[in-house]
């Protein structure tokens, strides 16, 4: 089985679309697997929102996205966070909390 792991996306959908072309040119995955950390950033937090859940990736919650999804947008938060935090619906802030913190990829393997 081939897997795949993205990370620390971050909201730059044009690296997130760079590293997908790149998988497909090297002959794709059997899964991808997401570790979190989705959208928080100065860039396309939305937008890297929509495509992550159009492709639909096992993915676990980063500290970035709990933050995002949860915290209040105070000084206390980056401003990373707090920019994806705006940017996002409230359907994206809920999708990104009810992200689990760990995931069973296949046996032996745990995200």
């Amino acid at each position: 089985m081939r897997i795949a792991v993205i990370a620390d996306i971050h909201g730059n959908l044009l690296a997130l679309d760079a590293v997908l072309d790149d998988l497909d040119r090297r002959g794709g995955a059997d899964i991808i697997v997401d570790l979190g950390d989705c959208v928080s950033g100065p860039l396309w937090p939305r937008e890297t929102m929509e495509r992550l859940q159009a492709l639909n990736l096992p993915t676990v919650r980063g500290n970035h996205d709990r933050r995002v999804a949860q915290d209040t947008a105070d000084e206390t938060m980056w401003p990373s966070d707090r920019y994806a935090q705006e940017r996002l619906t409230p359907a994206q802030r809920q999708a990104l909390l009810a992200l689990p913190l760990t995931l069973e990829i296949a046996p032996g393997v745990t995200a």
